[in-house]
């Protein structure tokens, strides 16, 4: 393998490792979205039950239909990045599949052959992990072509 195939690899690594803390730091941001918008709905209803001000009342109400649509929409962005991830990690593997440990003794000795193989086999796990079903991605595919279609217009 050339170094060029081999810094190439190397810099598809360190965006999957960007994009996967991307993806957590997303998950994360959903998870505490959603317990806000948990919380606001508790309040509601609380204040429903109650003979209270109205004004503050429809004022709750906005905040959390405003949070809710954040919500769905940061969710959708978020199925779309693990997709995205789904798909670097399967290029990411298909070029550590083509080195041997032959050409990473003769070409890279600093290099830990072992190190290499668990990164790879993680990365293999979270391939696997990250799948998302064939409607799925067959959707992302149909929406993908139908952008491209209206950006070339």
């Amino acid at each position: 393998m050339q170094e060029k195939e081999i810094l190439e690899l190397s810099k598809d690594i360190n965006n999957y490792i960007m994009d996967f803390d991307y993806c957590y730091n997303n998950a994360e941001t959903l998870k505490d979205l959603g317990k806000e918008i948990d919380d606001l709905r508790e309040q509601i209803n609380r204040l429903e039950k109650t003979d209270t001000n109205n004004f503050h009342l429809e004022r709750l109400k906005e905040i959390h239909d405003m949070n809710a649509i954040s919500y769905d929409e940061l969710l959708a962005l978020h199925k779309q990045n693990l997709i995205i991830l789904w798909q670097e990690t399967s290029k990411i593997l298909k070029t550590m599949n083509k080195v041997s440990d032959e050409d990473l003794r003769n070409n890279y000795p600093d290099l830990d052959i072992q190190i290499f193989r668990k990164l790879q086999a993680n990365i293999k796990g979270k391939n696997k992990s990250l799948k998302p079903p064939f409607k799925v991605r067959l959707k992302y595919k149909i929406n993908q072509l139908f952008n491209w279609r209206r950006c070339k217009k």
